[in-house]
């Protein structure tokens, strides 16, 4: 009667979390962003689910491995490693088959300085050494409190009259979950509110432009929780499919809606002790086994932290450079260690060490509002099936059905082949001329001061300096001033597909225009050593300085730092580091205009030729090559990392890379066609004016970074959207 009151109280609680997840997503709808309110009660609920669990996996591991003897004790463990292993290989083969699922793809991004930042170095030793438990626990360290945890309850199997300090430590055990028990009972308040406050918040675009990534995801998650891991359990013991998912689904549900599986491991522990239960197997060594391989397998990897890596090959098929054969090896031996952290730390670790760019970091980050939830299930379900499958060996009642496994394993093979096949062919459709980042960049306005502007042919100031006038006092008694930019340099001054010239200099120059309440005359040109000191222009907008830069001209103070980088094809792989590019026998790179950035080049290669560019057009005239005089190949060219970035996107089959031993970042700064002490502390108060207002950031977020600063862009929602009750 007990046992069926307590199915029915299981039922109706998965009931009321599906209940509440729904009218969570149905509320997130309505409301949009003002659903985000309502993450406040989501993280106290997730909060009370975790303050029991450290704890609790603390007095558990004692308190059971201390009542083990070694021998006991080292067959329990020594069954889980081989299922784990036998577990873990199987997440890396389907990682392995998966990628084959994503078809062909080019594509380019805006600037982001992981390019030019060094990755965080990971502390292992904070991570898996407990040199304080105390601090392990209070910084959530779970693999260092495990370990703390094993060593002490190893050394009670040493210690004689350990029973009665071990039961006192069990009851405590038992209140702990008791307590984790009580909060449960909320659990559907605590879905509402998450489901509501996800729901309202998340960005579609963001999330679309991960489709590939997300989708053979979710096909792995799904196969792997409702196939592979139940009939890997179906063919080993006497359970059956019906019991793994009658007993678990409430607990699965909870671990959905938060995101983590440690919360409700006490759940997940009694769950599976009702499924040998059912099966009359439940003796006191049973429920020791699985008190102890519950938490001494959860901060081990598990499928759901493993197969996520599959991130890092989406990574570099997104971004067009895609992993080479050679660098699987590394793949999957640096996934399973870093398998071992949680992947927002893992990930980027992968990134790095796999040449991929940092920036990536953003988009999974985004891809977790989802992902994470159906990785913690996949987790759970792992654990499930390394528990169960390890207790019934431990007691000797592990059997395998080979016609059950074989069977299992011809239905999975078929399986995989038609998603792979399905996932395939899906992408292929909706990728189909989807990339826009080339369009992206050719439509970029941004938000001009309102400042009438003429674009002038190349001809000196019509208005000549009269003796003793300055600049400045001509600029506001003409009531125009000319300023000079080069014609085509992306993405600081372009002519957009609109037809409007644009650019991070071209808005610069209606600021200053505009601060000096003057019209603005445009002066583009391609060779600024021909026409300064001429008249042409009163002052050039933005130039890297060197050496030789500030000891010939007049110049502002620096507004904005250049990191200096190459383009190259991405099949040059030998560009990406900088003792491979130093063993190359013979290359060429190109610069433009600018020598003495090619000359610092060649203090760290030495073996590199340069030759100079007319344009950055003659870098892209040749799909393969630039041939210029006596058949001369030119291999990369040397740009600003935060310039370079943007022909990344109109040239996608072209990689950005930054070779150099260390950054070498470059001041820029405005220049002025003829020395004017008065003009040039006008200009530096005004780059100070704009640093302190926020000016300079916000264009170089949007122009540089490529993020849309001008627009406050809101969800879609019901209350909006459908009934306009807010703007």
């Amino acid at each position: 009667m007990e046992k069926k009151r307590e199915s029915l109280s299981t039922k109706s609680l998965s009931l009321k979390i599906l209940i509440g997840l729904g009218l969570g997503v149905l509320a997130g709808l309505f409301l949009g962003e003002y659903a985000g309110h309502l993450a406040l009660v989501g993280d106290a609920f997730i909060g009370l689910l975790q303050m029991t669990v450290l704890p609790y996996i603390i007095l558990t591991l004692i308190v059971n491995i201390g009542r083990l003897s070694l021998d006991e004790g080292k067959k329990m463990v020594t069954n889980a490693i081989v299922i784990l292993i036998i577990l873990l290989s199987f997440g890396f083969l389907t990682v392995l088959v998966f990628s084959l699922a994503l078809p062909e793809w080019s594509s380019g991004n805006f600037f982001n300085s992981s390019l030019i930042e060094e990755a965080s170095p990971l502390d292992i030793i904070k991570i898996y050494i407990p040199s304080n438990p105390f601090q392990s626990m209070a910084d959530n360290m779970v693999p260092a409190v495990v370990l703390f945890s094993i060593l002490v309850g190893i050394a009670f199997i040493r210690v004689k009259d350990k029973e009665s300090i071990l039961h006192n430590m069990d009851i405590l055990a038992k209140a702990l979950n008791q307590v984790n028990k009580m909060v449960i009972k909320i659990t559907p308040l605590g879905v509402f509110a998450i489901a509501a406050s996800t729901t309202g918040t998340i960005s579609l675009d963001e999330i679309s432009k991960l489709q590939a990534y997300i989708l053979i995801y979710t096909a792995i998650v799904l196969i792997l929780t409702f196939w592979v891991l139940p009939s890997f359990i179906m063919a080993t013991t006497p359970v059956k499919y019906r019991e793994i998912f009658r007993a678990t689904r409430g607990t699965l549900l909870t671990i959905f809606a938060t995101g983590k599986i440690i919360v409700v491991l006490p759940q997940l522990i009694d769950d599976i002790k009702s499924i040998i239960e059912k099966h009359g197997d439940l003796d006191d060594d049973t429920k020791s086994a699985t008190n102890v391989l519950m938490p001494l397998a959860y901060p081990f990897p598990n499928l759901g932290s493993l197969t996520i890596f599959i991130f890092v090959i989406f990574s570099g098929w997104y971004i067009g450079k895609e992993l080479t054969i050679d660098q699987y090896p590394l793949f999957v031996g640096s996934g399973l260690l870093s398998s071992f952290i949680n992947p927002i730390t893992g990930i980027p670790f992968m990134l790095n060490l796999l040449d991929l760019p940092d920036d990536m970091l953003m988009l999974f980050q985004v891809s977790t509002v989802y992902t994470d939830r159906i990785r913690v299930v996949l987790g759970a379900m792992h654990l499930i099936a390394l528990t169960l499958i390890s207790v019934y060996a431990s007691t000797k009642t592990l059997k395998i059905n080979y016609k059950k496994f074989i069977r299992y394993n011809i239905f999975t093979v078929f399986l995989f082949i038609g998603s792979i096949w399905g996932i395939r062919t899906i992408l292929s459709a909706s990728l189909e001329g989807s990339y826009k980042m080339d369009k992206v960049v050719m439509e970029m306005t941004g938000i001009f001061p309102d400042v009438p502007m003429e674009i002038i042919t190349e001809k000196p100031n019509p208005v000549k300096l009269i003796r003793s006038q300055t600049k400045l006092s001509r600029i506001k008694k003409r009531g125009k001033i000319r300023i000079a930019s080069y014609n085509s340099n992306m993405p600081f001054s372009y002519k957009n597909s609109f037809g409007q010239r644009v650019g991070y200099d071209i808005e610069m120059a209606h600021h200053l225009a505009k601060a000096l309440n003057v019209e603005l005359e445009l002066f583009l040109m391609d060779d600024l050593y021909k026409h300064i000191g001429k008249d042409y222009f009163d002052i050039f907008m933005g130039v890297p300085l060197s050496t030789k830069i500030a000891e010939q001209f007049s110049v502002s103070e620096p507004f904005m730092d250049l990191t200096m980088a190459l383009l190259t094809k991405d099949s040059r792989d030998d560009f990406r580091k900088f003792k491979s590019l130093l063993n190359l026998d013979t290359f060429t790179v190109a610069y433009l205009e600018r020598k003495e950035f090619a000359d610092k080049f060649q203090n760290y290669f030495p073996k590199a030729g340069v030759v100079q560019l007319d344009s950055i057009m003659q870098f892209f005239n040749n799909s393969d090559t630039i041939n210029i005089r006596d058949s001369l190949t030119i291999d990369a060219l040397i740009v600003s990392a935060e310039g370079g970035a943007t022909y990344t996107m109109l040239y996608p089959n072209y990689q950005l890379v930054n070779p150099f031993p260390y950054n070498i970042s470059v001041p820029r700064v405005f220049l002025f066609d003829k020395p004017d002490p008065e003009f040039r502390e006008f200009v530096n108060n005004f780059i100070k004016i704009q640093q302190k207002d926020g000016t300079l950031e916000n264009l170089y977020d949007y122009w540089i970074l490529g993020k849309d600063i001008n627009i406050n862009k809101k969800n879609w929602s019901i209350i909006r959207d459908v009934f306009h009750w807010v703007d």
